[in-house]
């Protein structure tokens, strides 16, 4: 066996030549070979396993150095004093064959006590305290060839040292020394003083760049003596590679995590207390694969399952075990719905009650924010068992499926995301303790996470050679191209101080330092670029918004070249290369008139017309024909609120049901704590404090805020919520004292809470009377002594200036809505309000009610229009909206009137301007004096800006 070794030359393709093949490695694969010929290759050991045992270790010496930081971070001071200590031993240090006095020395004295607590064995050996790393594995190696010497055949002919022999870290040197020893012929390469052609190719950004390379690569001949660097992530290279009908390289993101490793994480994330409802949603939406229709994607909580929990979550952002929530609610539809169909449905009940068993019923103990180990298992059983069985369901689906891709994708990522739960539980059992703050938990969950070995394109086969670093060039490459030559934004620190380093030296020990390993990079690189006698560098200028630096070698290179031919340059500094035309190109200077142009390779070129799209001019469409199909037979509030501000989406969304696919919202903020708040007032309206007449007391509005917390808000339960709970607890007792105690004053009693409605309203559509039931709910219904109702709407926003300029400038729908839907009084219409949750107070024209008013209930005139505590002639108006956008839409007039001014002025939905609020104003000016109404809404907030072409995308 012949063998290039180099520092740097562990990712390079050996080579063949007519002699034979030659093994091209680095240390790692020719510590493998040494172990395979000595016969003391064993299993890896993981790096998470090995810092769990580590950890135990350190728990067990508890040394003063670190004990606070232990205490503090035990997890990543395992990981730190581990690394130190595979440090020291690779460098060759035995405290316990060598017994030293570190007392001078704290840090060399805790890592010599807990190495005293070290038996070595595989991670199957259950007397080892610690698998035995790659430093173990060197030291192990170097010994065996000391002890056996000459006697013990190799089987390897000759190494080939690519760096000099006495800048390698002092334990390969002692390797080499033994192999020799053994009869093995040791060489160095003889450096390459050659001088490549330099060219640095530089664009705006990652496309325009990757588009000059990916136009050279297509155009290179030559190409079997052509290396490759890729410096990053070949992603975007890929896709240029493709148009042009190349092999693509398929190089990933060397420091990405695999979209696997996200799997443990948000599970874990939902089923740890104080849940978290909206990691819960996460996890049950939690899906992977393709969404094609020959291979829809893959969800972790099965479909008919999670669809029915997130829509309880939307209704209701609280897991309770009330049995009237909309999560109890859920589990009893799951479980009817398998008692009817047993046979398909049955795993579905199955796993929505397991899933309850471990995110309400019994989820993992935390006590004082330590989590009890031996209460995960059960969560982490279920999600180890869900992914094996995907992984076979998928496997066997796709026995006979073709193949594009889609199916070995989707198997890597089940594999690894088990494989990242059986490293995590691996890492756990290792631990040695019962309890686990959640911090750590996450910190092993990532310390263990999978990396990246895939790209979005897979590497093709080609004549040309990959390689991920300038080291890595073979030898006999004619020309490089050097993709995304950045410099690396990592860099190493030295974990050993002077003093420490001395002290070690004294007993043998030979620390190899960061600045020797990078000298030894540095030279490694300079060696490889310069093996061609071209080098072709494409490096955007930004990345991800980040300016772009190039590669440190190529400084390195530049004063070789600035040193070669000092009379092309004017200076001999590295800049004046760097900087030079003829070395520095961006892509726009690779065009002329007619071709494109780098090195030799020329393409014709030609001018194409631009594309444009053009915005809409208007969104109201105008068609032929009789759409009496697609008048409704009901009516709500929130429909009439659409019919009046816009008629299209109304047609759109509710007539012919056109919605976006299964998605889920759960509620926050206003929404959330609104909800909350009306739900308080419904259970106090339905408690017996309230008959009568009798406001609830401040006491009984906190304990039933409180109880009603987790069904309805569990975003507010966690530790850190605390303050931020207790002042909404403050402004809600504040808010519906207020609310009963002014009803109470005023003289009326609340009697009803989401009270249901229906009214049978006939309206004139297109010249003939039809009958549409009107149907909703009202928040709160009251009644006076005398029989006349009040009427009153729950709000909780930040601002009331809206609702009372509603009521002001009677465009109060709602409450209009709500007043002409009950049963006619002969005294009169019901009192009407908006009562402002947050704020406190009641919003009307009744005085009595809203000090703040600046007009008077209206009073019933001579047709019977006026109604009562709305501002006065607004049910007609209505009605009139109602029919005029009903009979157009029957004529084939579909009508989006706020959409057309942000058309007709060219502003997308989000951008305010005084332009639109003009133009609306005008509108609504215009419908008013037709005796219509116009609601003007934010046209940000349609779901349809997209359709109509006003969202930027306009084709």
């Amino acid at each position: 066996m012949r063998i290039v070794f180099g520092w740097n030359l562990d990712r390079v393709p050996w080579t063949t030549d007519d002699s034979g093949t030659t093994v091209v490695t680095g240390p790692l694969g020719m510590l493998g070979i040494l172990q395979a010929r000595l016969g003391t290759t064993r299993p890896t050991a993981d790096r998470t396993f090995r810092i769990a045992q580590y950890r135990a270790l350190l728990e067990r010496a508890d040394h003063p150095w670190y004990r606070q930081s232990f205490v503090n971070d035990p997890w990543h001071t395992a990981q730190h004093l581990l690394e130190m200590r595979d440090d020291a031993i690779e460098a060759g240090w035995s405290p316990n064959l060598k017994p030293t006095d570190y007392s001078a020395h704290p840090r060399l004295d805790a890592l010599s006590e807990v190495e005293a607590l070290v038996v070595l064995g595989s991670s199957h050996d259950t007397t080892a305290t610690l698998a035995a790393g790659r430093a173990d594995d060197l030291r192990e190696v170097l010994e065996l060839l000391r002890i056996h010497s000459s006697n013990w055949p190799l089987g390897i002919s000759s190494i080939e040292l690519r760096d000099q022999r006495n800048t390698l870290p002092q334990v390969w040197q002692d390797i080499v020394n033994a192999v020799e020893t053994l009869g093995v012929a040791v060489s160095e390469t003889i450096a390459n003083s050659a001088t490549p052609e330099l060219t640095i190719v530089r664009g705006p950004d990652e496309w325009s760049t990757a588009e000059a390379a990916a136009r050279y690569l297509a155009h290179l001949t030559n190409r079997d003596r052509l290396c490759i660097i890729a410096g990053d992530s070949t992603s975007v290279l890929d896709q240029q590679l493709l148009r042009r009908d190349t092999p693509t390289l398929g190089v990933p993101s060397a420091t990405t995590t695999t979209p696997s490793a996200q799997v443990l994480p948000v599970f874990l994330s939902a089923v740890l207390p104080p849940t978290d409802i909206r990691r819960v949603a996460d996890f049950l939406h939690l899906s992977f694969g393709s969404d094609g229709g020959e291979s829809p994607a893959k969800k972790l909580v099965p479909h008919v399952v999670s669809s029915v929990l997130l829509k309880a979550l939307a209704r209701e952002p609280g897991i309770s075990g009330d049995e009237h929530s909309a999560w109890m609610t859920a589990l009893r539809t799951l479980h009817d719905r398998a008692l009817t169909q047993p046979e398909t449905l049955t795993s579905a009940w199955n796993t929505a009650r397991i899933l309850d068993e471990f995110l309400r019923v019994s989820p993992p103990l935390v006590h004082d924010d330590e989590l009890v180990l031996n209460s995960l298992p059960l969560a982490l059983d279920w999600l180890s068992t869900r992914l094996r069985r995907l992984s076979a369901h998928h496997r066997a689906n796709g026995e006979n499926a073709s193949s594009d891709g889609t199916q070995t994708t989707t198997d890597s990522f089940l594999d690894e995301a088990a494989g990242h739960l059986d490293s995590f539980r691996a890492a756990l059992g290792k631990l040695g303790t019962k309890t686990l703050r959640p911090r750590e938990l996450f910190d092993i969950v990532e310390s263990c996470a999978p990396r990246s070995t895939t790209a979005v394109a897979t590497a093709q086969a080609a004549d040309w050679t990959v390689v991920s670093d300038p080291s890595e060039v073979p030898v006999g490459t004619g020309a490089i191209v050097w993709w995304s030559s950045h410099r690396n934004a990592t860099s190493s620190a030295e974990s050993w101080d002077p003093t420490e380093i001395a002290v070690l030296a004294d007993a043998g020990v030979h620390i190899a330092t960061v600045a020797n390993r990078e000298r030894l990079r540095q030279a490694a690189e300079l060696r490889g670029i310069r093996t061609a006698s071209t080098l072709v560098c494409f490096c955007p200028d930004t990345s991800q918004g980040e300016p772009l630096a190039l590669h440190p070698a190529l400084s390195r290179l530049s004063e070789v070249i600035a040193a070669t031919h000092p009379d092309r340059y004017t200076s001999a500094s590295v800049d004046s290369v760097l900087n030079d035309v003829t070395v520095n190109r961006s892509v726009g200077d690779l065009f002329d008139i007619e071709s494109w142009n780098l090195h030799d390779v020329t393409i014709p070129t030609s001018a194409v017309p631009l594309e444009r799209s053009t915005r809409p001019q208007a969104v109201s469409r105008t068609l032929d024909g009789d759409f009496t199909h697609l008048l409704p037979a009901t009516l709500s509030y929130t429909q009439i609120d659409q019919l009046l501000s816009d008629p299209q989406e109304w047609v759109l969304s509710r007539a012919l049901g056109l919605v976006r696919g299964f998605t889920f919202d759960i509620p926050t903020d206003n929404r959330m704590i609104g909800t909350l708040v009306h739900a308080v007032v419904e259970h106090l309206v339905r408690s017996a404090d309230v008959d009568r007449g009798a406001a609830p007391s401040a006491a009984k509005i906190a304990a039933t805020f409180d109880d009603l917390v987790p069904r309805f808000a569990s975003e507010l339960l966690p530790p850190g919520q605390l303050a931020r709970r207790n002042a909404i607890r403050s402004t809600a007792v504040a808010s519906l004292t207020h609310l009963f105690t002014v009803a109470q004053k005023r003289g009326f009693t609340i009697t009803g809470t989401e009270v249901d409605f229906t009214f049978d309203w006939t309206l004139t559509v297109a010249g003939t009377p039809r009958q549409i039931q009107l149907r909703g709910q009202r928040d709160l219904e009251g009644e006076f002594v005398d029989g006349r109702l009040v009427i009153i709407d729950l709000k909780w926003a930040n601002f009331e200036k809206r609702y009372r300029t509603m009521i002001r400038d009677e465009e109060a729908v709602q409450l209009s809505v709500y007043s002409r839907t009950t049963e006619p009084s002969p005294q009169a219409h019901p009192l009407t309000s908006y009562f402002m949750l947050k704020q406190g107070r009641y919003v009307s024209t009744d005085a009595a009610l809203d000090p703040n008013s600046t007009g008077e209930a209206d009073s019933l005139d001579d047709d019977g229009n006026g109604l009562g505590g709305d501002p006065a002639g607004l049910w007609p108006r209505i009605e009139e909206s109602v029919e005029h956008a009903l009979s157009n839409i029957v004529a084939g007039r579909f009508e989006s009137p706020n959409a057309d001014i942000h058309a007709a002025l060219g502003t997308n939905p989000g951008e305010a301007g005084s332009e639109v609020d003009k133009a609306l104003k005008e509108f609504k000016n215009e419908e008013l004096e037709e005796g219509r109404l116009f609601v003007t809404k934010r046209q940000a907030f349609s779901d349809l800006n997209l359709i109509y072409g006003i969202a930027g995308d306009h084709s």
